[in-house]
């Protein structure tokens, strides 16, 4: 795939003519597992791989509400290509956290480079004078059958703290591990490496890249990990729920109040569900680094805008009958991409919701009784 410069996702006729594209191919996303290359040169193409590519490297430093937007209409037309285009952004955003040298090695031709990540520790490592060299596997690369790079999360032995490491996709090799109820067409298969040497200029410490306070630049990388990704990783869910809506409405044949209901309902929670990522969003582009309050209502606002999506896919699904259970039909195909999507880690509702309460009852004015 040729690497050009091209702007940040948009303008809306851009992603508009992304997710028609992916709608056309979305079917056979599904069947075979991965995008067609065509999306993917499209999406590189739109700017999302260099989106939160730091400008001193050529990339747009762009914000998170215009790649929301552009993630969850581009996942209308197939929710596999709106999640890729969303995991290219943030994995760029956390290789924006390596040492300055390590970012020219990775975008010293082009900012349009496809980048996958691990963001959970995998294989073995052991540290060596220069660097480290890594064995095994790592799972659920996201877009791994196209990225240039991985990101892949290491422990070290000797003291347990985990790092990031960034292989050239010259140095690993891909395992078909990708077997799901849904979101299928996002290939998100294993990397595995056979004793891979990887310099220390190609590194970071997990814990400061989640922070956003390694080597990288102070804009859109600053914001905290636990901020930044769940309103992203939430987008694509509610752009599929919207399409499932939109699909539904327009093959239903059968009218009446309870029909009304289930459409007016289920309108209503995606809506909400666009607000609250907009919200987080605005969140993050407004104050720049995001404190804890913010995270925390983040964190919130992101679970409770999947688990609505969530909700009325799932009510959608219902209503439509036993036709929703053909193994062709559309609306059973986003309902599965909703519920794989909607499962993420990034918008568990358990964990955001013990953040959110420790949270809050910290900040309650502290009056005693009399």
């Amino acid at each position: 795939m040729a690497l050009h410069a091209h702007p940040a996702p948009g303008p809306a006729e851009t992603t508009q003519h992304l997710a028609a594209l992916a709608a056309q191919h979305a079917t056979a996303a599904d069947t075979e597992r991965r995008l067609a290359p065509d999306v993917v040169t499209a999406l590189v193409d739109a700017g999302f791989a260099r989106h939160f590519v730091p400008a001193a490297h050529g990339g747009t430093a762009g914000s998170f509400t215009a790649l929301a937007e552009a993630v969850r209409t581009i996942a209308r037309g197939c929710p596999s290509a709106g999640w890729t285009a969303m995991i290219m952004a943030t994995s760029a955003r956390l290789a924006g956290q390596l040492p300055q040298a390590g970012r020219k090695e990775i975008w010293g031709q082009s900012a349009d480079v496809p980048i996958a990540a691990a963001l959970n520790p995998g294989g073995s490592v052991r540290r060596v004078a220069d660097g480290w060299v890594l064995s095994g596997q790592w799972f659920s690369l996201s877009g791994i059958d196209h990225a240039a790079w991985a990101l892949l999360c290491v422990t070290a032995p000797e003291d347990g703290e985990q790092y990031y490491c960034a292989v050239p996709a010259s140095r690993f090799r891909i395992e078909d591990t990708w077997f799901t109820l849904g979101m299928r067409g996002t290939g998100s298969r294993s990397a595995v490496l056979d004793e891979v040497f990887v310099p220390g200029r190609l590194s970071a410490p997990r814990d400061l890249v989640w922070q956003g306070r390694a080597d990288g630049p102070a804009d859109a990388l600053a914001a905290p990990l636990p901020a930044a990704h769940p309103p992203l990783f939430a987008a694509p869910v509610v752009g599929a729920a919207r399409a499932a809506l939109d699909l539904w409405a327009r093959t239903e044949s059968r009218t009446g109040p309870d029909r009304d209901a289930v459409l007016t309902r289920s309108a209503a929670e995606i809506d909400t569900a666009v607000l609250l990522v907009e919200q987080a969003c605005l969140r993050l582009d407004g104050r720049g680094p995001a404190d804890g309050p913010d995270t925390a209502r983040n964190g919130r606002d992101a679970a409770l805008a999947a688990d609505l999506a969530r909700t009325a896919t799932d009510r959608l699904f219902r209503a439509r009958g036993s036709r929703a259970h053909a193994a062709k039909d559309p609306v059973q195909r986003l309902w599965r991409d909703v519920q794989t999507a909607s499962s993420h880690a990034a918008v568990d509702a358990g964990r955001s919701n013990s953040l959110f309460a420790t949270t809050f009852r910290a900040s309650l004015p502290n009056h005693e009784e009399s």
